[in-house]
């Protein structure tokens, strides 16, 4: 399996570049490397520079180590590193896979702010590689803006390779190795983005679903202990609540299926045995199980919900936000009855939920179809063949997995004395029908400025394209300075991208709490109370155990 080619590469995410005369070259504290210009885009591409050492024989499934080698001459930075071990994509896959990438403005800079991405996936799948995931296109919004930043993106491990979870492992002390990539990845920032022109102390995390929930982690890892890994989150459709947090317990029967798979079960040292195991064959195993994060009492020293409680996270300024419609991504498909979806969600997602929760979301969450999920469609309709109560499913679902622990992030860290700023994203892609709604991940292509065209055909969908822009040039000035809103000062240089008027952004008020709504045809402000009494249930510390998180 051979990296990602930049010519491949290029056509599907750069468009066309070609080399400038002199290749542009950074020293790190490993060494040098030669990244490529991209002319298209003014800029410096430097790809699949190693953060870590390979994790692989007796590093397999062990937190990420330093590099501790140094080389001579320079070395080549102008291809994607090979993605991370993952089932059902098309990337270039091995375990030797622990690549960043940096992309900035061409030319010689000095201090400029960092926005580091952390891709979603369910920590099962994703990869820098990804088109959708281009960082030109932002970097490009910043430079139109007079406001220019440079922009790292991350390969971390993924699924079984990031997050098996076994007694061994534990003891060990490797457990939640995928987040530990990602915490490498954010220390190699720190240590080397000021020779590539980058302030170390002005970087900003980005992140969507479980990039964002990640971002949630690293707030609360280490009982909220600040190594001052950066200044700020941008947190798209994930937070706390989302992925659950089982107990150790939890994985024995799916080790025990794994080592059995691939011939270690009988292994005096189990643990030594699957470090040893040919790569193409621990892959085909191929293990159904969902191996999430663990509360190892190291880098998690308890669930979030606990750790809220305790006061024991990092405060940092904070965008956040969630997609209208997430409810039509985390629903349930044919539920007919009240019966089929209390006994649908005693087991949904593997949560803890109890009968009395289950019974007291089904009083706080009526079946009422004219006001649930898909929410633009209001004329009632039922969707039959998603079941007679799949709307009130979406309803209860969407704010448990991604909206409720939004309202919470901003409750928490607006209470802690931190500025917040919330969104509800409400602009349906082009090609999805109403049914789906403004549903989770619909967001990314604006986010990224529509680096791969999934905002629709010019001219009749550039009203995608403005709002695109405003999402751009919002978070570029938080990036900068901590605040999406423009300055006096900033509003000529914006005024040279076409984009969607936005209304002053409020900082979140716990006596007003309020949401930027993103919206092609007119974005607003809107009161951040609708479902109040159902969320506020989801977010009680009872609720948030069962709910593993």
């Amino acid at each position: 399996m051979k990296p990602l080619s930049f010519s491949v590469s290029v056509f599907f995410t750069f468009g066309s570049s070609v080399l400038a005369a002199s290749p542009p070259q950074a020293k790190t504290l490993n060494g040098t490397y030669q990244g490529r210009y991209l002319d298209a885009w003014d800029q410096d591409a430097f790809l699949g520079i190693p953060y870590a050492q390979p994790p692989l024989g007796s590093l397999r499934f062990r937190w990420p180590q330093n590099i501790n080698t140094s080389f001579d001459g320079v070395r080549d930075a102008s291809n994607y590193g090979y993605s991370c071990m993952q089932y059902k994509t098309n990337f270039n896959l091995s375990e030797d896979c622990l690549t960043l990438n940096v992309i900035r403005p061409s030319g010689k800079h000095d201090k400029l702010p960092v926005l580091v991405w952390i891709y979603g996936g369910g920590l099962y799948t994703g990869s820098t590689a990804d088109p959708q995931y281009n960082l030109s296109g932002i970097v490009k919004v910043s430079q139109d803006m007079g406001q220019p930043i440079m922009a790292v993106s991350m390969n971390y491990r993924l699924n079984m390779y990031g997050f098996l979870q076994s007694s061994q492992l534990l003891a060990e002390g490797s457990s939640n190795a995928g987040l530990l990539d990602q915490r490498m990845a954010l220390q190699w920032v720190q240590e080397n983005i000021a020779s590539l022109g980058g302030d170390p102390s002005r970087v900003v995390v980005w992140g969507e679903s479980a990039g964002a929930q990640s971002i949630a982690y690293h707030l609360f890892s280490y009982g909220g202990r600040d190594d001052k890994l950066f200044r700020a989150a941008i947190m798209e459709s994930g937070g706390p609540t989302g992925a659950q947090v089982q107990d150790l317990a939890y994985y024995t029967v799916p080790v025990q299926n794994l080592t059995q798979a691939v011939g270690c079960s009988a292994a005096k040292d189990q643990l030594a045995c699957l470090r040893e195991v040919p790569q193409d064959r621990l892959f085909a195993a191929q293990p159904s199980q969902v191996w999430n994060p663990l509360i190892d009492g190291n880098f998690l020293t308890g669930y979030p919900s606990q750790l809220m409680r305790d006061g024991q996270f990092i405060r940092v300024p904070l965008l956040i936000g969630a997609n209208t419609d997430e409810g039509t991504s985390f629903s349930i498909s044919g539920v007919n009855t009240e019966t089929d979806l209390f006994n649908s969600l005693l087991s949904w997602r593997s949560y803890a939920l109890s009968p009395p929760t289950i019974r007291k979301f089904l009083q706080l969450y009526p079946n009422d179809p004219c006001n649930e999920p898909p929410f633009d469609v209001k004329n009632c309709t039922i969707y039959p063949k998603k079941g007679q109560q799949w709307r009130r499913s979406a309803a209860i679902g969407g704010d448990m997995v991604m909206i409720s622990g939004r309202r919470k992030m901003c409750e928490l860290y607006t209470a802690a004395g931190q500025p917040v700023f919330s969104y509800r994203f409400d602009s349906r892609l082009w090609n999805k029908t109403a049914e789906t709604g403004v549903q989770h991940f619909d967001n990314v292509a604006f986010s990224f400025e529509n680096i791969t065209g999934l905002l629709g055909p010019s001219p009749q969908y550039d009203d995608k394209l403005a709002l695109a822009r405003a999402v751009g040039m919002s978070y570029i000035r938080f990036v900068n300075s901590l605040d999406p809103n423009p300055s006096c000062k900033s509003h000529s240089a914006g005024d040279r991208l076409t984009s969607t008027p936005l209304p002053s952004w409020p900082k979140y008020d716990l006596n007003q709490p309020q949401n930027l709504v993103f919206n092609a045809t007119k974005s607003f402000v809107e009161p951040d109370t609708f479902r109040k009494e159902g969320i506020a249930f989801m977010n009680t510390y009872e609720v948030s155990r069962e709910l593993l998180s």
